[in-house]
């Protein structure tokens, strides 16, 4: 099994079910959008941005509560 690769760690913002985000490289703000309700609850996830196509892990706000 290959090792997992290591993104940049970034804080999103939450409104609702949407995790809001900014790029570090090019400072486009994309999102993601929940659509199952376990998405809802996970810590983190690895997504791309829309603008340049940089892999990021996004931490989720808000989880500890």
């Amino acid at each position: 099994m290959p090792a997992q690769k290591s993104y940049p760690e970034i804080r999103g913002t939450r409104a609702g079910y949407v995790i809001r985000f900014t790029c570090p490289s090019c400072a486009a703000e994309s999102t993601i959008v929940n659509k199952m309700p376990q998405d809802h609850f996970r810590n983190a996830r690895v997504v791309s941005c829309r603008h340049c196509g940089k892999r990021l892990n996004v931490l989720t706000p808000y989880t500890d509560r």
